[in-house]
Parts: structure tokens; sequence; C-alpha cells
């Protein structure tokens, strides 16, 4: 099975946590779930550059990576992602939406509420923000 390497933003300004929801699909594993935003890493890119240009692509942010918070491995059924959450600053925008069907600026305690993707749950297990 093919591994990708992806990169996540957890972007918080004051108590709030930017997170994004994934468009529909035919494959309900990632239909409308909810996510960090980021993407995959480019050959020869490293990973904080990559969580930099996905962040700006996707949500017209500048942002700029302070530190790793985690990683997972998750086998979806077609693929296997290696994921890494890095805790980001946002430099400087507002957040426009070119590949998502919502976000949602989000306190830490109601993250729970959300459907989340299954990699991205498994980080926000990680740093303890779920039971």
């Amino acid at each position: 099975m093919k591994t990708i390497e992806v990169v996540a933003a957890l972007i918080q300004v004051e108590e709030l946590i930017l997170i994004v929801q994934r468009k529909e699909d035919a494959q309900s594993y990632k239909s409308l779930k909810w996510e960090f935003p980021g993407g995959k890493v480019e050959q020869g890119e490293r990973p904080e550059d990559a969580v930099i240009r996905e962040v700006k692509e996707e949500l017209q942010l500048d942002i700029n990576p302070v530190a790793s918070i985690g990683r997972v491995v998750y086998e979806y059924p077609d693929v296997k992602v290696d994921l890494t959450l890095f805790h980001c600053s946002l430099v400087d925008g507002l957040p426009i939406m070119k590949e998502h069907n919502d976000l949602s600026w989000s306190h830490k305690s109601l993250l729970h509420t959300y459907d989340w993707s299954a990699a991205d749950r498994e980080l926000l297990q990680l740093a303890g923000w779920l039971d």
C-alpha cells in the first residue's frame, strides 16, 4: 500500500482553533470529515515548508510553524497516511476557502463535537483533546 507524507496546521488565535471540512467525496471515510488544514509534502520539500505552502494555497493564510505537536501513521482502505501536526502562529490573513466545504474557529473544548477524519482524530487523542 502506498504511503503519503502529509502535514497539518494547528492554527490557534486566542482560544480558538481553525479547522476545515473536506468536500463531499464518493469515499465515505473522508467525505465531509473535519480536519486540520494542510496537505501532501512534495518530493524534496521540508514538512515545515509544506505546511506553509498548503495553508497558503488552501486558505490564503500566512503561517509560521512553531513546533511539531505529534505524528501518526494511519492506514485508510486505499492509502497509508503519515501525518505530522504543527502548532502554527498566524502571521497574516483571513481564511478564504478554496478547497473545503466549510471552516470553523472552534474552542478546544468543543473539538469532540465534530466528525473528524480518522488520522486527525488520532492526533487529537494523542494531544489529549479527545477521550
